[in-house]
C-alpha cells in the first residue's frame, strides 16, 4: 500500500483546497435579489440572530407573537398529517399491485410520492363531479390509510427485505436527524403562513380559491394560469375541502406541499443508502433540507417543491429500472417492465406539477429506459424497446393526462395555453399568444460567442451566485466525481457494486447537466426555475461528502484522510449555521410564532386590507363588487370582486372602450353604466403600481387603454366618483393605487 499512499494523498489534498477554494469564492459574492448586503457580512450577526429566535426583541407596533400561537397551526397541520396518511395509505396499495422487493424507507418515499399524485387526481375529479365536499375526500384518504394499514399488520411476513447491516443509520446519524428537526418545523411554520408572493396569491392559491368558492372545477375564463396542471395547487383545494374554509384550509395545503421536503429527502436517503451505504443517503438529507431554497419553496406555496420530489423519484425509478432490467433473464425483464410503469407515472407526475416535467423529466427519463433496453435487450432487443417504450408512456399519461383531457376538452388545445399555433385554444389569438410567447421566451442572443458568455455567467448564478444557494450543494457534489475517476484502480476502491456506483454517478451527472441545459435553452431564467434540480445535486453531494469511505481501509491511507476530514466537517458546520441565517434574513414571509389574524392582514396589500374592512364593518353594501384593474393577486380579499391576468383580455376595456375604435374611444357612459349594473360591478380598484411595473422595457406590457386619464374622464361624465381610498404619493404620477366608487 505503500507505493499508492502519495495518491490517495493526492485526492484528499485536492478535495481539501477544493472545499476551502469553493466556500471562500462562494462566500464573495452578495445576494442579487436583495442588493447591499455581502455575504460575509452577516455572519457577525449569526449569534444575536439565535438569540432572537429564543427571545425575540420587543418592537413598538409589532404584531403580536407568542409560543401560544402555535397552537392556532395545530387544525391545519392535523388536516396535513390527514392528508400525507390518506397519500401514503393509497401509494402502498397501488404499489402492493407491483410487487416490488423495496426496503422499508424506498417503498415509503415511492408509496407517498405515487399517493399525492392519487390525491391531486381524486381532488379534481370530485371538483370536476361538484362534489366539493369534505365527506368524499375524507372517506377516500381514511379508506386508504386503513386499507393499507390492516394489509401491513395481517401479513405474516413483510414482503420487503432489509440489506446487511452495513447500510445501518451511522453513529452521527441521530444528530443529523437533531440538526433537521428544527429545519422542518420552521418549514412547516412558514408554510402555514398566509402568502405574500404574487404568483402565489395570483393563481397557486387564487385558482383554489375561486373553484372552492363556486363549489365545483371549472374553467376560469379570466386566469390562463388556471390551465396549468394543478398537481400541488389540488393538495391546496383538499385543504380547503376537508377544513371547510378557503381561507384558513389553504394553509393545511401549504403545510401538505411543505411535505415535499422532507419526502425528497427520505429519497435520497433511500437512494443513497441503496447504491453506496446509509452515511451517504443521510448526508444527502442533510444537503437538501438545510439548504436555503428549499426553505423558500417550501414557505412558498410554488410548485417547485413537487417537481424537485418527483425528479428525484422518476431518476430513482429509472436507475433501478437500468439495475434490474441490466441484471439480464426474461423473468427479471418482465418484473422491471412493471417498474417502467411507475417511473412513467412518477415522470407524468413530475409533468403534472408543471409543463416543464416534459423536458425536464419525461424526456430524460424516458430516453434512459429506451437507451437502458436498446443496450442490454441482446435478443429481441426491438420487442423489449417498443414494450418499454409503450408501457412507460402509458404510466405518464396515467399521471398527467387527465390535466391534458380537461384542457383539451374546454379549450381545445391540451397544453393551453401554450402551442397555441399549433393547436389554437378558445379565448385567444395571436396578440395575446405572441404576449404570452414573449413574456415567458428564452433569451436570444446575437451570436454564439454572446450565448457561450452568458453560459458561463448563468453557470454561476446557478452554482453559487444567488440569494438562497447552499455552499454544501456544489461545494461537496464535484467530489462524487472522484469515485467515478477512479474506476480503473480497482485494488484502492472498495470493489462491492463499484460499476454499479460509478453508473449512477455518471448518469445523475448527465441528468444534472440536462437540467442547467433545459433551464438555459428552454426557459427566460427565472432562479427558482433551476431548483428542482438540487435534488438530484444533493444526493451528488452525499457522495461528495463521503467519499472516502469506499477506500481501501488501509490505516495508513485513513491517517492521511485527516485533514481532509477537518476541512469537510468544518465547512458542513459553518454551512448550516450561514444557511440558517440566510433563512431568517431573507427566506420569505414566516408568520412562526404570529397570531395569525394578525399575520393575515400584513400579507394583504392596503387597498385589499381596507376593502376587506369597509365590507366587513358594513361600510360597503353587502351586494358590492369590486372590479380590479391590474391587480390579479387577489386571494386575501374577502369581499365579491372580478379581475383578469396580464395575459388575459382587459375586463376594464372590454366594458368600457367602444368597439372598433382599438381602445382610443369610450363607449356611451350609460351603455356603461348599464354593463356594470348586469355584472354587479359597484367599485373599481385600480392598481396603478402593476400597470407600471406590466409596462416597464422588457416586461409584458398592459392595455395602452387603462390610463389615469380613462378614470378623470369616466369621472367627468359622472360615471365614477371620487377616490375613496387612494395610495402612493398625492402626485398622479406617484398615486400606486386608487378605489372608485360607481356612481348612479
Amino acid at each position: 500500500m505503500g507505493r499508492r499512499l502519495p495518491k490517495d494523498f493526492a485526492y484528499s489534498g485536492v478535495a481539501a483546497l477544493w472545499i476551502v477554494g469553493f466556500f471562500a469564492w462562494f462566500q464573495s459574492f452578495g445576494f442579487p435579489n436583495n442588493p447591499g448586503v455581502k455575504r460575509w457580512a452577516i455572519w457577525p450577526a449569526i449569534p444575536f440572530d439565535f438569540l432572537d429566535i429564543v427571545d425575540p426583541p420587543i418592537l413598538q407596533g409589532a404584531a403580536p407573537w407568542s409560543w401560544f400561537f402555535l397552537l392556532q397551526r395545530v387544525p391545519f397541520f392535523l388536516t396535513a398529517v390527514a392528508i400525507w396518511m390518506g397519500a401514503w395509505g393509497l401509494g402502498s396499495l397501488a404499489l402492493r399491485c407491483f410487487k416490488f422487493d423495496f426496503v422499508a424507507c424506498e417503498r415509503l418515499f415511492f408509496s407517498t410520492c405515487l399517493g399525492l399524485s392519487i390525491v391531486s387526481l381524486a381532488t379534481l375529479f370530485l371538483g370536476l363531479c361538484g362534489c366539493m365536499n369534505r365527506w368524499p375526500l375524507g372517506l377516500l384518504l381514511v379508506a386508504g390509510f386503513i386499507g393499507e394499514s390492516l394489509y401491513h399488520f395481517r401479513q405474516q411476513k413483510l414482503d420487503y427485505t432489509e440489506d446487511d447491516s452495513s447500510n445501518d443509520m451511522p453513529r452521527w446519524g441521530w444528530i443529523a436527524i437533531a440538526i433537521l428537526v428544527p429545519f422542518v418545523s420552521v418549514q412547516l411554520l412558514g408554510a402555514m403562513s398566509p402568502q405574500t408572493d404574487f404568483d402565489v396569491i395570483e393563481y397557486h392559491l387564487g385558482g383554489p380559491k375561486e373553484w372552492f368558492q363556486q363549489g365545483q372545477i371549472a374553467r376560469l375564463p379570466h386566469n390562463v394560469y388556471t390551465n396549468f396542471p394543478f398537481l400541488t395547487e389540488m393538495l391546496i383545494l383538499a385543504g380547503m375541502i376537508l377544513y371547510g374554509d378557503w381561507q384558513w384550509g389553504s394553509l393545511a395545503g401549504q403545510a401538505a406541499i411543505a411535505g415535499f421536503a422532507p419526502l425528497t429527502a427520505v429519497g435520497l436517503f433511500a437512494a443513497g443508502r441503496r447504491w453506496f451505504s446509509a452515511e451517504v443517503g443521510t448526508m444527502a438529507a442533510l444537503v437538501y433540507l438545510t439548504s436555503p431554497w428549499t426553505y423558500r419553496i417550501s414557505i412558498i406555496a410554488y410548485a417547485e417543491g413537487g417537481l424537485a420530489c418527483y425528479l428525484l423519484a422518476a431518476l430513482f425509478a429509472a436507475l433501478l429500472f437500468r439495475e434490474q432490467f441490466a441484471s439480464g433473464g426474461t423473468p427479471l425483464r418482465q418484473n422491471s417492465i412493471k417498474l417502467a410503469l411507475v417511473t412513467g407515472m412518477l415522470a407524468g407526475s413530475a409533468m403534472a406539477c408543471k409543463y416543464t416535467g416534459l423536458i425536464s423529466v419525461v424526456i430524460p427519463v424516458g430516453c434512459l429506459l429506451i437507451w437502458t433496453a436498446v443496450r442490454h435487450a441482446h435478443s429481441a432487443r426491438l420487442r423489449w424497446t417498443l414494450i418499454v417504450s409503450l408501457v412507460f408512456s402509458v404510466g405518464v399519461l396515467a399521471s398527467v393526462g387527465p390535466w391534458l383531457l380537461k384542457n383539451a376538452i374546454w379549450t381545445g388545445n391540451p397544453v393551453y395555453p401554450l402551442a397555441y399555433r399549433i393547436f389554437g385554444g378558445v379565448d385567444r389569438d395571436e396578440t395575446l399568444d405572441t404576449k404570452w410567447r414573449n413574456g415567458h421566451a428564452a433569451k436570444t442572443y446575437s451570436g454564439w460567442n454572446q450565448r457561450l458568455s452568458d453560459a458561463s455567467t448563468k453557470l454561476t448564478d446557478v452554482t453559487a451566485n444567488n440569494d438562497w444557494h447552499s455552499p454544501l450543494m456544489f461545494g461537496l457534489a464535484p467530489l462524487s466525481l472522484v469515485l467515478w475517476l477512479r474506476r480503473r484502480d480497482r485494488e484502492t476502491v472498495v470493489p462491492v457494486r463499484r460499476s454499479l456506483q460509478q453508473t449512477v454517478i455518471g448518469l445523475t451527472w448527465l441528468y444534472v447537466c440536462w437540467q442547467f441545459a433545459n433551464w438555459f435553452l428552454f426557459t427566460h431564467h427565472i432562479d427558482r426555475f433551476y431548483v428542482p434540480m438540487f435534488s438530484a445535486v444533493s444526493l451528488l453531494a452525499g457522495v461528495g461528502a463521503c467519499w472516502p469511505k469506499f477506500l481501501a481501509s488501509d490505516s495508513k491511507t485513513v491517517q492521511g484522510l485527516t485533514i481532509w476530514k477537518w476541512c469537510c466537517g468544518t465547512m458542513i458546520v459553518a454551512s448550516i449555521f450561514y444557511n440558517a441565517e440566510v433563512m431568517m434574513f431573507i427566506g420569505g414571509f414566516n408568520a412562526g410564532r404570529l397570531d395569525l389574524i394578525s399575520a393575515r392582514e400584513i400579507a394583504a396589500s392596503p387597498r385589499i386590507k381596507w376593502l376587506n374592512q369597509e365590507f366587513e364593518t358594513g361600510h360597503l353594501p353587502p351586494d358590492s363588487k369590486v372590479l380590479c384593474v391590474g391587480d390579479a393577486g387577489m386571494f386575501h380579499a374577502r369581499y365579491p370582486y372580478i379581475y383578469n391576468t396580464v395575459f388575459d383580455r382587459s375586463l376594464f376595456e372590454e366594458l368600457c372602450a367602444e368597439p372598433g375604435s382599438g381602445g382610443d374611444h369610450l363607449r356611451d357612459v350609460q351603455e356603461i353604466r348599464s354593463r356594470f349594473r348586469q355584472l354587479g360591478i359597484t367599485h373599481i380598484d385600480v392598481n396603478w403600481s402593476e400597470i407600471r411595473r406590466y409596462r416597464e422595457p422588457g416586461s409584458y406590457g398592459y392595455s395602452e387603454f387603462v390610463q389615469p386619464e380613462r378614470f378623470a374622464d369616466l369621472q367627468r361624465l359622472g360615471l365614477l366618483g371620487p377616490s375613496l381610498f387612494t395610495t402612493g404619493n398625492r402626485k398622479p404620477e406617484d398615486i400606486t393605487g386608487q378605489v372608485f366608487p360607481i356612481l348612479d
